[in-house]
């Protein structure tokens, strides 16, 4: 027996014997607005003392991605008492995902890291930062 012969006979045995499940359904994809209920999101993140003359001397490196490519809001509070970067949603963010990513790339920043080294957190999927103090250290 040939493979054509083997798929003839299952293509027939398929029209005598039509598959006892349902035919999966295609729903048509969410728009962003739609994933979040129209809503718009919102994440400050704060930002130490050491990391403000870093902030301001690389603003732009930071802004351009997060704006331009990822379609996310930001702007920066460093004159103020309350020193921080804030991110917000928009109508055209093509993808809810991207407001994380950013949310980590700003984070990833004030760890310490450079701004080419954070920028890979845009860009790679599945990639964090992950970190953790240390508060007891015995001599």
């Amino acid at each position: 027996m040939t493979l054509a012969a083997a798929a003839a006979d299952m293509e027939e045995d398929e029209r005598q014997h039509p598959s006892q499940f349902a035919h999966k359904p295609n729903f048509p994809p969410l728009k962003p607005d739609e994933i979040s209920d129209g809503k718009i999101q919102f994440r400050v993140i704060p930002v130490p003392g050491r990391r403000l003359t870093p902030l301001k001397k690389y603003w732009l490196a930071i802004y351009t991605p997060i704006y331009e490519e990822m379609k996310i809001d930001v702007r920066t509070y460093v004159k103020d008492r309350r020193r921080r970067v804030e991110l917000k949603t928009r109508s055209e963010t093509p993808d809810i995902s991207n407001f994380q990513k950013c949310a980590d790339f700003v984070h990833a920043f004030m760890l310490g890291f450079d701004v080419i080294d954070a920028v890979a957190l845009l860009r790679v999927e599945e990639l964090y930062v992950e970190s953790f103090e240390i508060k007891d250290v015995k001599r």
